[in-house]
């Protein structure tokens, strides 16, 4: 063998270019590990980005009722006019995609399925998008449900008052305990079309008439030094849940006189910021038994209260459920009574329930 003779052999393999993957990862199952893991990143990211939806939006929720108390007794579970309602209910109807797809697409992989075809691939997105909305529904109620209580009577708001007695001064009663009564208001605005032009004058007149008189009892003592009494007033304040006091005048509500302006049974305060009282408005009361007169038709409606009672000491215990009360309990039924509210319009001055926005602008 010559010196300059090379032994034969496999020839050495060429250098590998660097934008060209190993031959592994060109290989079938080399490629569908990086598919599904481009595929599962994608729905983590859509789960991802809806949790940060979802906790901005309950933030925002949180900021809105810290500033303003009273939006939960006028806000739906879910209002789109919160804007945190609805960044809430898109992240979690996010996050319900991401979850949904990541576990869909894991279940498919491991069967060797995958929708290639149009209307499989639409059916998959279909099924995804009815998760979304059902999920992002049900959480928002959830959420709205245990994160601020959108009952009046629970949150002792505006429509939650007692009237009868004493007490009403105060409202100073557990939302479950023996202070508060339960009713059935219907729609809280009249609607002032359905009136004809001398309902709609009379109705007119009673609110007018209503603001004038009761211009005299917006100082608190002089309301006091008329009769009426401020049950609690030194313990209502900013940091109470109370808001509305409902302050009665005894020997008003037994005089005989109904829908008198001069002779209002009850004053309602708003006890707000830096804990002022500002008189937005009067509730007449009628005797009990009788119908409260309808001067202004549709718009002067009339509501009362139902309670069950202890039968010695006549304590409010609860709600009636079906009109009837748990045995060794006395049902009781309150006289008939409106509010007249100093808003600035004809339907929110007869609202049932206290109309929150338009006091808040009358009394700005």
């Amino acid at each position: 063998m010559d010196d300059t003779t090379q032994p034969i052999g496999p020839p050495p393999p060429a250098p590998r270019r660097p934008d060209v993957p190993p031959p592994a990862a060109r290989s079938p199952g080399g490629l569908r590990s990086v598919a599904l893991a481009a595929r599962l990143l994608r729905m983590v990211l859509v789960g991802a980005g809806g949790l940060v939806l979802l906790v901005v939006g309950l933030a925002w929720d949180a900021v809105l009722h810290a500033r303003d108390p009273g939006l939960a007794a006028e806000e739906g579970v879910f209002a789109l006019s919160n804007p945190g309602h609805l960044l809430a209910g898109i992240g979690i109807a996010l996050v319900a995609v991401g979850l949904a797809g990541a576990l869909a697409i894991l279940v498919l992989e491991s069967r060797g399925v995958r929708p290639r075809s149009t209307p499989a691939r639409l059916g998959v997105a279909g099924a995804a998008l009815a998760l979304a909305l059902v999920a992002g529904g049900t959480g928002v109620w959830a959420a709205g449900a245990g994160g601020h209580d959108h009952d009046p009577a629970a949150a002792h708001d505006p429509a939650s008052h007692v009237h009868e007695g004493a007490t009403a001064a105060g409202m100073a009663g557990d939302a479950d305990g023996p202070e508060m009564a339960a009713h059935t208001h219907g729609p809280n605005v009249p609607e002032v079309a359905a009136a004809t032009d001398d309902q709609r004058a009379n109705a007119e007149a009673l609110w007018k008439a209503s603001v004038a008189n009761a211009e005299q009892w917006r100082d608190p003592d002089a309301a006091t030094a008329a009769g009426f009494r401020f049950k609690d007033k030194d313990e209502a304040g900013p940091e109470r849940r109370v808001r509305f006091l409902h302050v009665p005048n005894p020997a008003w509500r037994a005089d005989g006189r109904v829908l008198d302006p001069a002779r209002p049974e009850t004053l309602v305060y708003w006890n707000g910021p830096g804990d002022r009282l500002t008189l937005v408005g009067v509730m007449y009361t009628a005797p009990r038994g009788a119908p409260g007169p309808a001067v202004g038709g549709p718009i002067t409606r009339w509501h009362d209260h139902e309670s069950c009672r202890d039968p010695a000491t006549r304590a409010k215990l609860g709600r009636p459920v079906g009109g009837a009360c748990p045995e060794g309990q006395v049902y009781r039924r309150s006289g008939e009574m409106m509010h007249v509210w100093f808003t600035d319009d004809l339907a929110t001055a007869f609202a049932r329930r206290a109309p929150l926005a338009a006091l808040r602008a009358a009394n700005a």
